[in-house]
């Protein structure tokens, strides 16, 4: 009996549980779509219709969201009263909270009441606690309503109470740059890395994301106002003169960074260090001249200073790099860099130290003098090596492998990449073996299976190996037919393979033909940056404009465009020696496409031709 009695007050309980939570998920439902309701008439500005929900919808539940937007509708009306019984209603319940008194004195500033906001918000601010939290929350609640001037007298105020120079630098300087007041950004920041150098890579950080949307450039010259002024000011300071450095390498004006580095590496006593750091990454950038000039002064320090035998290295490699990645390969420089190779190799011997000058000697050998046999030694010679780590031996197998493809070995060419990359899984070397692969398949015509591989690979971590894979994989998946097959993708893979064989002629023999039997083919557009690269290659440049020109008229909106705008700059600035046509198509490239990965380097070149900038 006393089961059954207990089963039906269960069952009861449950059944009056139940529907409560129906009740509760219906009222839920109902406030939700009141709010939704309400927030649509204020966009639509029907604020007499909003401010009857959002009342409702406030005495229900006080949310600082449905708050907010009760007192803007009560604002719109111009029920300044009703606006400033909530407001005080507020304070009343949060005592000490600054967010409500602001919305009071935001009440008397909408009103019109000026004397009462200038009284209300002065009081504010000389009221205020020397307590950092307190200040930061008036500072805020201020910002919150677009009283900058007043957030900033608030944070002077509270440095001042502090006592403490140092204090709310961060907090300014972001005001200041809020305001468009760019100097006084600057200015803040740093200040704070002189009186404390511990915030410098904070501040680097902050930096280096203003500089990243600098447009006009009105950041990095407010930037550099202020350290040069500040390096006037305390000579004894490197940081300011540091700072410079970091800003010039910054805007890659690798000339300023090379003359601030000699000054500085001289007072620092840093055995050519900052000189030789400039050099690598001038290198890096293809700027030459300044890193051929940055090495040998290293080397003029002497050939007991530490950094001798790597600026030695360094200036060979960067004859290397400029012989080979310029416009027309220059076969006269490369043979007089196979007799330095040479030469170095054999005053320093096969070593550990020498291993990237025997690996470009190799490359130099088979891709540019046609020796495939002495590269692959070389190759070999430094796998041999006991003392060489296996990551270095993998890099020569995989080299090894790309003159494998070079001679047309494919097949063995596939093997030694797969053994770097099941050697190596899942390291960035592996993603490098394996987009070599997949490329192999594709100039193969294996199209599936390679773009398999190249999807795999977009998501590698190292950078430019993704962008690499999903290029190619866009190329594949744009092209290929439903069957697997695509005739117009077979041609221009295999002249892809002729172009990395460095066999011209019979690379632009394909295409032509590409461009006869498929006029029409949406793959054309590649067909013409193709060719246009290999014209620059391989000297002819009036026709590698030609080519451009109809790259950016044909296919204005394709992939292709900004590098074909950026590519003519170049050529009528480095080659036809034309400055006002280059400053144009760099203008061009800035304005018609803000967000391509060239526009940086053409604002930096167009300011350069322009004079604002020294090379």
């Amino acid at each position: 009996m006393y089961l059954i009695s207990y089963m039906k007050t269960l069952l009861f309980s449950i059944i009056i549980i139940f529907s409560q939570s129906i009740a509760f998920g219906q009222r839920t439902e109902d406030a939700s779509a009141d709010e939704r309701l309400a927030a649509q008439y204020m966009r639509e500005e029907n604020f007499e219709k909003a401010v009857v929900l959002y009342e409702e919808l406030f005495e229900k539940n006080p949310t600082p969201v449905i708050y907010n937007n009760y007192l803007q509708c009560l604002i719109e009306l111009n029920r300044y009263r009703d606006a400033e019984r909530l407001v005080e209603k507020q304070i009343q319940d949060n005592p000490g909270r600054a967010r409500f008194q602001v919305d009071m004195a935001y009440v008397f500033d909408k009103s019109g009441d000026n004397r009462k906001f200038r009284r209300h918000t002065q009081a504010l601010i000389d009221n205020l606690p020397a307590h950092p939290p307190s200040v930061n929350d008036l500072a805020n609640a201020f910002l919150f309503r677009d009283y900058e001037d007043l957030a900033l007298e608030t944070y002077y105020r509270g440095r001042k109470m502090l006592g403490n120079t140092s204090a709310f630098h961060l907090q300014i300087a972001s005001i200041y740059s809020r305001k468009g007041l760019i100097d006084e950004m600057m200015t803040e920041y740093i200040d704070l890395v002189g009186i404390d150098d511990s915030y410098l890579e904070n501040v680097q950080g902050l930096l280096q994301d203003a500089l990243n949307n600098d447009p006009d450039f009105q950041k990095s010259d407010a930037l550099r106002r202020v350290l040069l002024r500040r390096s006037q000011e305390n000579p004894a300071n490197t940081l300011f003169a540091e700072m410079l450095l970091w800003l010039s390498l910054q805007q890659k004006d690798f000339a300023m960074a090379l003359r601030q580095a000699r000054v500085l590496d001289r007072r620092m006593q840093q055995d050519g260090q900052l000189i030789f750091e400039v050099a690598k990454l001038s290198a890096s950038n293809n700027v030459f001249d300044i890193s051929r000039q940055a090495f040998q002064l290293v080397l003029e320090m002497g050939d007991l200073k530490p950094y001798y035998l790597e600026a030695r290295i360094g200036l060979l490699n960067v004859n290397y790099k400029q012989a080979t990645q310029g416009y027309a390969v220059d076969y006269d420089l490369l043979r007089e860099v196979e007799k330095d190779y040479v030469k170095a190799i054999d005053e320093m011997g096969v070593r550990a130290q020498t291993v990237t000058l025997i690996r470009n000697l190799a490359n130099l050998k088979a891709f540019y003098l046609d020796n495939n046999r002495q590269a692959s030694e070389l190759l070999q010679t430094v796998i041999d090596l006991p003392n060489v780590s296996n990551r270095v031996k993998a890099e020569c197998r995989i080299e090894l492998a790309d003159i494998l493809l070079l001679k047309g070995d494919m097949w063995d060419a596939h093997l030694l990449y797969a053994q770097v990359d099941k050697t190596f899984r899942d390291d960035p070397l592996a993603h490098e073996a394996r987009f070599k692969n997949a490329r192999l398949s594709y100039y193969m015509g294996e199209f599936k299976w390679a773009k398999a591989q190249l999807d795999v690979l977009k998501a590698a971590t190292s950078r430019l190996i993704a962008n690499d894979a999903m290029a190619l994989s866009i190329l594949i998946q744009d092209n290929l037919e439903e069957d697997g097959t695509s005739e117009p993708l077979q041609m221009f893979a295999r002249a892809e393979m002729h172009t990395f064989m460095n066999k011209f002629d019979k690379a632009v023999k394909v295409l032509d033909s590409l461009q006869q039997e498929f006029p029409n083919h949406q793959i054309q557009d590649n067909v013409l940056m193709a060719k246009a690269k290999i014209m620059i290659r391989t000297g002819d440049y009036h026709k590698a404009d030609d080519l451009l020109i109809k790259v950016t008229e044909l296919y204005g909106r394709g992939l292709f465009a900004s590098q074909a705008l950026f590519e003519r700059a170049r050529l009528y600035e480095d080659v036809f020696e034309e400055n006002d046509e280059a400053m144009s198509l760099y203008q061009k490239l800035i304005t018609e496409y803000p967000g391509s990965l060239y526009t940086i380097t053409a604002r930096n070149r167009f300011r350069y031709l322009r004079g604002d900038l020294i090379n």
